[in-house]
């Protein structure tokens, strides 16, 4: 017997298929569209600049290679080469730490302390040294994928719309790390991915952030300003008896160990300063000198006037604290970079990935009634500029 009657009307509602809108709210989404634009880029640099040589994306530079011992079919590019020549010979054998190897010799110590991205390269490419140039743009590959499908996740569990994952990868210093073999991707997503597991609050979970923040820091040491953010929060929360230590601990003591270990393996190993030191030597100065150096003219014309509580963003996002505080860190550290970074060209950029990153994870967190979409959108939108700037000059040159 029918109790209730069903109108035409209410039965098409309900067999009306969801709009192609809807259907594009996974994550999965635009970590393929990454994926693909991406591929494009690193066809584009690989038939135009490299001819057909993906080896030259390895940069390998005449300073320090020895051409005589290099693999065969290694290229050398006409300068004296980029870091991606360490990193390449790193996966042909990360656990041959001799000052000299396969013909490339090591610049810093701090370079074997990298080891995370050449292991996977070295695991992929099963140990078939010619499979090594293949598998390093592979993997950079789908780490942009990965940080565009996490950051679609990041969107979604503030109630945006997943294909906000394409901005975090958009950051035009990505086309430096896809195009040259750097560690930036993979670190990256490494500490995203952390991130996102740390939100998730449970035992499996806190495993998964340990794991994912530790091999971050064994490919890009920066990336141990994160679980930092993390132990301060903890830390507070125990000493103010709002919490009890746990696992939600391992996040930060896991990677600063992993970290200090092979600090330490490579220190006695290879000889020497430890490997900290000589990257700080290079890579910082003195607090915020470059800095202030490169960004005198923009702050002699910086107008703070309409600025009010509400466009602090730290203020309103719904991000949780160790989130916020990792983006203060983050920010900070640029104010130590050395002019190496702030002046040059040649980087396009890529060390100053996390601020970026972790801004976006701000954004989309940040309440509607504060930050619209379209809003969101056209802060999102400037970045394409410099992204297509920069990824059509790394198509065409060096």
């Amino acid at each position: 017997m029918q109790l209730t009657s069903t109108s035409e009307e209410d039965r098409s509602l309900r067999q009306r298929p969801p709009s192609l809108w809807s259907r594009l709210n996974r994550p999965l989404v635009p970590g393929i569209i990454a994926f693909l634009g991406w591929l494009g880029f690193a066809l584009a640099r690989w038939q135009i600049w490299a001819k057909g040589h993906l080896s030259l994306f390895i940069m390998a530079g005449h300073v320090y290679t020895h051409r005589a011992q290099l693999p065969r079919g290694l290229l050398l590019v006409p300068s004296a080469g980029y870091d991606g020549q360490f990193y390449y010979r790193l996966a042909l054998d990360p656990a041959n730490w001799n000052a000299t190897a396969f013909g490339i010799t090591m610049d810093q110590s701090y370079r074997y302390t990298r080891i995370g991205y050449p292991i996977l390269a070295w695991v992929f490419s099963l140990g078939q040294h010619q499979l090594v140039p293949v598998v390093l743009v592979v993997l950079n590959l789908l780490a942009v994928a990965a940080i565009a499908m996490l950051g679609g996740m990041f969107a979604r569990e503030s109630g945006r719309h997943a294909l906000w994952g394409l901005a975090f990868a958009a950051y035009f210093g990505l086309v430096i790390s896809v195009g040259r073999d750097t560690a930036e991707p993979l670190a990256e997503a490494c500490m995203l991915g952390g991130l996102l597991a740390y939100r998730r609050g449970r035992t499996p979970m806190y495993v998964l952030a340990t794991a994912l923040f530790a091999w971050g820091a064994i490919t890009r040491e920066t990336v141990l300003l994160a679980p930092a953010a993390i132990a301060v929060t903890r830390v507070i929360a125990i000493g103010r008896r709002r919490a009890a230590p746990g696992l939600a601990d391992l996040t930060w003591v896991v990677p600063a160990a992993a970290y200090g270990l092979i600090e330490v393996a490579v220190h006695f190993v290879v000889k020497g300063e430890f490997p900290l030191l000589a990257n700080s030597g290079r890579n910082l100065t003195m607090p915020f000198t470059a800095l202030v150096d490169a960004l005198r003219y923009n702050a002699a014309h910086l107008n703070t006037a309409h600025l009010s509580p509400i466009d602090i963003v730290l203020f309103v996002t719904t991000a949780p604290g160790h989130e916020r505080l990792a983006f203060v860190f983050f920010v900070l550290q640029l104010g130590l970079l050395s002019g190496q970074i702030w002046t040059s060209t040649f980087g396009d950029g890529r060390s100053l990935i996390e601020p970026y990153l972790m801004a976006l994870v701000l954004l989309v967190a940040t309440p509607r009634r504060y930050l619209s979409g379209p809003y969101l959108g056209m802060i999102a939108a400037y970045v394409l500029p410099a992204l297509l700037v920069v990824a059509r000059r790394r198509a065409l040159y060096m």
